[in-house]
This record gives C-alpha cells, sequence and structure tokens, in this order.
C-alpha cells in the first residue's frame, strides 16, 4: 500500500507542476501581464512627402516603434502606417501596443522609415526619438515623441531591421 500512496504522490506532484509549467507559459506567450503603451509623435511630410501609389521614391514609407534598450540588438515592436492624409505638420500620429515582458527600464524609439531615390529603405536615427520609461506587468504607460527635420532625406541611412 505505501508504494501505491508513493506513486500517487508523485503523480500529483508532477501533475501540478505540469500544470504550473504550463499556466506561467500561456502568461508569458499571450501578454496577460504585458504593459499597455500608448506612443504619439508630431511630423511633418512638408520636407518629405510620404509615399503612395505615385509615389514610390523619395518619400515616407511608414514609422517603426522600436525597442533600442540593446543597442546591438534592436527589438521591432510595431510597424505604423502613414496617417491619411499625410499632408503638411501632423500632430498626434498615434499608436497603442501591450509591451513586455521584457520589465523594467526600457527605450523605445520611433523611426520614420522612407524610401531614397533608388527606391531602397532608408531609416531616420532611432537615437534622435526616443525615450526611456519604465515597464511594469499590467501598467498603462503613454509615450510622447518630438520627430524633427534635421535629417535631410538624403542622411537616412539604409537599415535591415528585424521584422
Amino acid at each position: 500500500m505505501t508504494g501505491i500512496n508513493v506513486r500517487r504522490g508523485a503523480t500529483r506532484g508532477l501533475t501540478t507542476i505540469a500544470i504550473i509549467i504550463i499556466l506561467c507559459w500561456g502568461v508569458f506567450r499571450t501578454n496577460v501581464l504585458a504593459a499597455n503603451v500608448t506612443a504619439s509623435w508630431t511630423y511633418d511630410y512638408g520636407p518629405q512627402p510620404a509615399c503612395s501609389a505615385s509615389r514610390i521614391m523619395n518619400c515616407i514609407d511608414h514609422f517603426e516603434v522600436e525597442d533600442i534598450t540593446n543597442q546591438q540588438s534592436f527589438v521591432l515592436i510595431q510597424k505604423v502606417p502613414n496617417p491619411s492624409p499625410a499632408i503638411g505638420k501632423l500632430d498626434h500620429i498615434t499608436t497603442s501596443f501591450k509591451y513586455g515582458p521584457p520589465f523594467g527600464e526600457r527605450t523605445i524609439s520611433v523611426i520614420a522609415v522612407g524610401r531614397d531615390l533608388k527606391g531602397e529603405r532608408v531609416t531616420s536615427n532611432p537615437f534622435a526619438a526616443r525615450v526611456t520609461v519604465m515597464i511594469r506587468p499590467g501598467t498603462k504607460a503613454s509615450l510622447v515623441f518630438l520627430i524633427t527635420h534635421s535629417e535631410e532625406p538624403s542622411s537616412m541611412t539604409r537599415n535591415n531591421l528585424i521584422g
């Protein structure tokens, strides 16, 4: 009888551990604990217009929100299309997303992604419009970025980012 009780106890223990592991995996994979983040910025399309069906070169294609905390490996969080219409200076271009894990102090950046005169991808400097923020599980965060036109389109860099 003692051997049967030990086996039942071991089976229950292993089953409990398996359930805990599955629940933890589910929590992390489904972003249940993720922070709700809203990012907004102003952008002036005057110096370089938005890309369109009739304009596929020398234009702004979209924006990307990135985690640049690890400067050796940026993480693409979200691509953001140009607003419609994308003409002149636009205030409050906004996107919302869930983020985390990882949690803690994170540096988040918004970059403009364009097409050069050859139609190749170019990006703005990821360090030009960045915010360092504390990301905690289940919290809300609002980030405001200032993207300036100190960079001429020709000085934007070719960049192959993950995503």
